[in-house]
């Protein structure tokens, strides 16, 4: 089978690129032939490593100005031609948008339907239907423009008027989305919403976020008495919540790694540490490695989200909230403790329990280690993803 994989990034140090990068290595087996798209410029990983010497690489930079973006919804510009060109001289039995959302020129995939080619679409977060990204607002999850009317973006306060040329775009995107054969859904949630834009029940086929849990291979030498929070550091990641959570407990400490700089005055209380500027070149996974517990209060209809997936291969106990993909892979006590949405008092407690508990910390911790292997059983994820180019849903 011929696969073309187009995506943002191929970059080891993103969480997309490592994506395409496992995906990639997963499907190069049985004589499939890959081709991946990278939709930006050559990055400084290019010469680095044997992925780009061993795989059939092409970078295809899209201009992402608004003039740009508007004329190519229904223009033929360059990079469209370029992309047409890319389909006739590899001529894919499938593409595999990955990720996707209006972003990405919706032109690409209605040219690679009119090819004739297999059209799978994997949409990552919400960006696909919701101006803000995450299906977040005010405090929970919001599929209001997921059926289509994007105005209501404007009149629920989500982006201003002028904004009003990117819900165009979104909604040519979605139109011509419907038109794929095949979507690919990382969690049951993600299910509904999905149904919600239009999609066919027997077009959802579920496949997570992958991730190579070979990248890193380091043990714990110590445990220190703090916990963690790394990553994105905003609303839709529950930080409010988990600042709310250690005012409540004075004599716990709580350790933030943003990925973008956070104010160190965003909390008053002591036991809360705002780390900026570290990230895994400079000493994050020790960070993680070193913690008692890693901290994820997601409150978006979270996918398999790389922070998640690093914690549980460093064998690190978590706490979580009882949404997205947590709903689906994860039971209380087992391989997480698991928390309703917005219960600060109930995510206290549990944080108190693994303190103390280190039996407790120690088989949560192995059991989500063997739940991650699970989920991204690269025998498994093959068997999936060539069912899912070859499943006939007409």
């Amino acid at each position: 089978m011929k696969i073309l994989l187009v995506c943002e990034s191929s970059h080891i140090h993103e969480s997309g690129g490592r994506v395409v990068r496992y995906i990639t290595k997963i499907l190069k087996r049985d004589g499939n032939q890959i081709k991946l798209v990278v939709l930006s410029e050559k990055r400084d990983d290019y010469e680095l490593g044997s992925f780009y010497k061993d795989n059939d690489i092409e970078f295809l930079p899209i201009r992402r100005s608004l003039t740009n973006r508007m004329k190519r919804l229904f223009f033929r510009d360059a990079e469209v031609k370029s992309f047409s060109k890319i389909l006739k001289n590899f001529s894919p039995d499938s593409v595999h948008f990955a990720s996707f959302d209006h972003t990405k020129p919706s032109l690409f995939i209605k040219d690679a339907k009119a090819f004739g080619a297999k059209v799978v679409l994997q949409p990552w977060t919400m960006h696909f239907y919701c101006s803000q990204g995450f299906g977040f607002r005010e405090g929970k999850q919001c599929t209001l423009c997921a059926d289509g009317n994007y105005l209501k973006a404007i009149t629920k306060g989500c982006v201003p008027i002028k904004a009003i040329p990117s819900l165009i775009e979104k909604r040519v995107s979605h139109s011509r989305a419907l038109k794929a054969d095949l979507f690919l859904s990382s969690n049951s949630g993600l299910d509904q919403i999905l149904t919600k834009y239009g999609v066919k029940k027997n077009q959802i086929y579920s496949f997570p976020i992958a991730f190579d849990y070979t990248f890193l291979d380091k043990q714990a030498d110590r445990v220190d008495d703090y916990f963690i929070f790394y990553g994105q550091a905003n609303s839709h990641k529950g930080l409010s919540i988990l600042l709310d959570v250690f005012e409540k407990l004075p004599k716990q400490k709580l350790k933030i790694y943003p990925m973008a700089e956070l104010p160190l005055t965003i909390s008053k209380s002591k036991n809360i540490e705002i780390i900026n500027g570290v990230n895994w070149t400079n000493g994050l996974s020790d960070a993680i490695l070193h913690s008692k517990a890693v901290l994820m209060p997601s409150l978006w209809n979270t996918s398999t989200e790389y922070a998640l997936c690093e914690a549980l291969l460093m064998k690190k106990a978590i706490v979580v909230f009882n949404v997205g993909v947590h709903k689906d892979i994860f039971k209380h006590g087992y391989n997480a403790l698991v928390v309703e949405p917005n219960d600060v008092d109930s995510f206290a407690k549990e944080i108190l329990e693994l303190d103390t508990n280190e039996e407790l910390r120690r088989s949560i911790a192995e059991n989500g280690y063997n739940t991650l292997l699970d989920v991204n059983n690269p025998d498994q994820l093959y068997s999936k993803l060539i069912g899912a180019y070859s499943l006939k849903t007409e």
